[in-house]
This record gives structure tokens, sequence and C-alpha cells, in this order.
């Protein structure tokens, strides 16, 4: 049975400069949880926590009986079980597609023991997660932006990871993009039930892909509800006035 995140007094500061304030948050297993707001409230920081791309100042991460951050202990991404999606495509040009979404299984040490006949299965499902079948030969330069993402998409997926965490995944895209994209996403995770953080300063995202919404503000929760309770009933001061100048 799969364990939920937990984090608890989470902070992060940069010398007299505080990122992220005492947080405590818990993602259960198949949650699409979004963290939403502007630039510089600690939603990307917080993401890189979690993946273990930055260790708090104070706090800790948890998952069941595995401890990723407390104290003097920090398990670095490798070792968290975890996918990431960063903003950026960041797909290698010298991989085609297939190498691509193949090359966490070559690296990753929970991997390593797998036959070359295991790896090309599991990377051929992972390549049909997105769609990409008919591509699977093909080089960067030759994907648009959307089949990149794509790419990014299995490349995360392929390991199984226990949470997929998206970067502002699609802020790259242009308009019609990122609406294609929104779905193939909100899609992908009723299908797999996977669990999914994703990093936003988008509502329409937000509101549209997620089963949970977090409003971070100066490195503090604002408000945490469903989309319909936080879009319905958001609360008054800074979450009020953050909705109504992206609407």
């Amino acid at each position: 049975m799969k364990s939920s995140l937990i984090l608890k007094q989470l902070t992060k500061s940069y010398g007299t400069k505080t990122i992220l304030n005492p947080l405590d948050l818990q993602v259960k297993p198949g949650e699409f949880v979004t963290l939403l707001g502007p630039s510089g409230c600690g939603k990307t920081t917080l993401l890189r926590m979690i993946a273990g791309l930055e260790q708090p100042t104070a706090g800790e991460i948890k998952m069941g009986e595995r401890v990723f951050d407390s104290g003097r202990i920090h398990l670095p991404p490798e070792e968290r079980g975890f996918g990431m999606v960063f903003q950026s495509y960041a797909v290698w040009p010298h991989m085609n597609v297939w190498q691509n979404v193949q090359y966490p299984l070559k690296v990753n040490p929970k991997w390593k023991s797998l036959t070359t006949q295991q790896r090309e299965e599991k990377t051929r499902e992972a390549i049909k997660l997105v769609h990409l079948e008919e591509l699977a030969s093909r080089w960067p330069q030759q994907l648009s932006g959307g089949q990149q993402q794509r790419v990014a998409l299995a490349r995360g997926l392929v390991m199984e990871p226990d949470i997929l965490l998206l970067d502002e995944p699609l802020s790259n895209l242009d308009a019609k993009l990122r609406a294609e994209m929104r779905r193939e996403i909100r899609d992908l995770h009723r299908r797999i039930g996977i669990t999914l953080i994703y990093v936003t300063h988008d509502q329409k995202e937000a509101f549209e892909m997620s089963t949970r919404v977090i409003v971070l503000n100066e490195g503090r929760v604002a408000q945490d509800g469903t989309p319909e309770e936080v879009r319905a009933h958001p609360k008054p001061g800074f979450v009020q006035d953050f909705l109504a100048e992206m609407s």
C-alpha cells in the first residue's frame, strides 16, 4: 500500500532571507496537488526540496517509514523514487525519443538489474502512455515543443515513480499547446492514478487539472482546498486579490 508524503515544519532560508516559513503538508497517494502562486511565493523552492534538489533549513520530509530530510539526513534525488519534469524540456539533443525515455533505466540504481528486454518493454510502455509511439526514432530537433514535453513526461514516468513532480512544465508552450497538454496531463493522471505535485502561477492550469489546490504567498499556505472550493470561496485578502488579477 502506498504511503502519503508528509512535510513537517519545513523551512527554507538563504542567510537572513526566509523563502519558506514552517510548513506542514500531507499529500495522499493518487492526489493531483497544484502549488499555485505568484513568482517568489516559494512554490518552486518547495518542489525542489521534495525532489531533493534543495536541502531544507529545518523540518522533515518523509513517506511512510522513509525519511528523506530530517536534521542531518538528506537523501539525494536518485534515492527518493520521484520523477521530475522541468520547465525547460531538458530533452537530450544527442538522443532520439526512445533513448531519452530509456536513459533513466540505465543510470538509476533501482533499475540497473533489468535485462535488456525488460528495459525495452518499460520504455515502450512509457512512450505509449504519452502517445509518441510513431515518433520513437525521431530526434528532439524534429519535434514540436509539445512533443518534447511529452518526451520529458515519459522519461519521468518510465521509472514508475511514487510521485511525479512538475515545475511549470507548460510555460514555454504557446496557448494552443498549453491547452492540449493540460488535457494530456489531466487524462494521464486519471488513467494511471499517479500522485502528481504540480507548480504553476496559472490558475487555469490549477483549476482545470488538479484534485487539490494549495495557494502559496510569501512562503506560507494562504489557502488549501479543492479547485471548486478555492475558486468559489477564495479567502479574503491575498487569495481573493490574486485570483481576481489572474482571471
